[in-house]
């Protein structure tokens, strides 16, 4: 014992050697202990957990178990409800359809050309029971052609069947005499079967008041007369219109007719 002991207080390693020493030898004890007391048939682990102190579990005994409350039984009471009174019977048979009086439509007639009653020398007769149309002459451009205002729009109006003079100075009397006529006021046109000229112009009988215009600057020799089909439903009037101004020498057929 005291080598050991000598050993021991000569240095610092010599202390830990004996301190592993005696380590080792309890490591080697305890697992000599280990060892002989694993039973058979159980690992080195389980049998390690089993040397080791187990806490006692305490058991808890059926009958140890607390009573639950007693849940209270709750009572709805619920409103009494009276079903309503039934229904009426309907009878879904399809009804009977009462007819109403069937109205007779009459058609609406053919409305006249709404021209002033003249007697056959006026030449009226002769203009085509196309709808008419009404304007204002707003400005006159020649012996035969105007301007007008309708609905708003203005239309350069040509008069059917009437030829204005070439010559400068009869064209200027013509045109004055067509402005005597028209100018300011309020004229009906009538479409034959064309309704522009090639020029675009709209190609129209022209009345003012009781004086069919075409006829009259024709009648008064200011204007010529020009059978232009298939425009010609007053034809024949305009040229018989010519031949009485030609033959009273009236205006551009007067021998002396100075402008």
């Amino acid at each position: 014992m005291k080598p050991l002991l000598a050993f021991w207080k000569r240095d610092i390693i010599n202390k830990l050697i004996v301190i592993a020493i005696l380590a080792l030898a309890g490591g080697a004890l305890a697992f000599a202990v280990l060892i002989f007391n694993m039973p058979y048939g159980k690992s080195l682990s389980e049998s390690f957990t089993n040397f080791l102190p187990q806490r006692g579990i305490p058991t808890l005994g059926v009958n140890n178990i607390p009573a639950l409350p007693t849940a209270t039984e709750v009572v709805f009471f619920l409103p009494t409800f009276t079903p309503p009174p039934p229904m009426p019977t309907v009878d879904l048979s399809t009804p009977t359809l009462e007819l109403l009086p069937t109205l007779a439509l009459e058609e609406s007639p053919t409305q006249p050309l709404d021209l002033p009653t003249q007697s056959a020398s006026g030449g009226l007769e002769c203009i085509p029971n196309n709808p008419p149309r009404t304007g204002t002459v707003v400005e006159i451009l020649d012996g035969n052609t105007v301007r007008v205002l309708i609905d708003k729009l203005i239309y350069v109006v040509r008069y059917a069947g009437v030829a204005a003079p070439e010559d400068k100075n009869y064209g200027a009397i013509a045109k004055a005499e067509n402005s005597k006529l028209v100018y300011g006021k309020e004229v009906t046109l009538v479409a034959d079967v064309s309704d522009k000229d090639p020029r675009g112009r709209l190609l129209r009988y022209v009345v003012q008041g009781n004086t069919f215009i075409n006829r009259q600057l024709i009648q008064q020799g200011f204007d010529s007369a020009l059978d232009t089909p298939p425009d010609s439903a007053c034809a024949e009037v305009f040229k018989q219109a010519q031949q009485s101004a030609s033959a009273a020498l009236t205006g551009m057929w007067s021998p002396i007719a100075t402008p």
